[in-house]
């Protein structure tokens, strides 16, 4: 692991700016009219551009998008526009994706939720993605804070943090799914 002290400082610095900067559009923030393939594909990698990691290939695509579509895990658009609705349901599947299964996703959004249904509970995943950002971020800056005011710190306490920020990742994926497949149960 190629990091020292300077660099995850430089990390941690770069991380505050992008939260001070990044939030989800509220549902008010969608375009008020129906959008073609194209125009979401550029909107969504507007709006999840901090989800998807730099100098690589993961960007949202129109294939990803037909495939949600195929798999229905959203609504198929009208006529080739996509609506709000579709809007609200990509923000979720693309961030949800990265930790749960399509059928995970599919139990806690259905696809056939009407327009204010769905506008409820877009409007709570991001006041809800809000929170959890802010708990994260800051149980991992306290967790960092020890190990950036050790003088004595070593590669192998670095590596340790890291090693914790990734288990601890597993973990709330783990009691996520475990929540999600008992309260979606029928």
């Amino acid at each position: 692991m190629d990091l020292s002290k300077e660099k995850l400082e430089g990390v941690f610095s770069e991380g505050e700016r992008y939260l001070k900067e990044f939030s989800l559009p509220s549902w008010e923030d969608f375009p008020s009219i129906e959008l073609y393939m194209d125009q979401v594909v550029a909107l969504l990698n507007e709006y999840l551009s901090i989800f998807l990691v730099p100098k690589s290939d993961m960007q949202i695509t129109s294939t990803m998008i037909n495939n949600y579509v195929k798999l229905k895990t959203i609504p198929a658009p009208v006529k080739k526009k996509y609506s709000k609705k579709h809007l609200a349901y990509l923000v979720m599947v693309c961030i949800l994706k990265q930790t749960h299964s399509m059928s995970t996703i599919s139990a806690l959004i259905p696809p056939d939720l009407d327009e204010e249904e769905l506008k409820r509970i877009y409007n709570s995943f991001v006041i809800n993605h809000s929170k959890a950002y802010t708990y994260v971020t800051d149980q991992i800056y306290n967790v960092a804070r020890r190990f950036l005011e050790d003088e004595d710190s070593t590669l192998e306490k670095l590596e340790d943090l890291v090693l914790q920020v990734a288990v601890s990742a597993n973990i709330f994926k783990l009691i996520s799914e475990w929540i999600a497949a008992r309260t979606t149960e029928n």
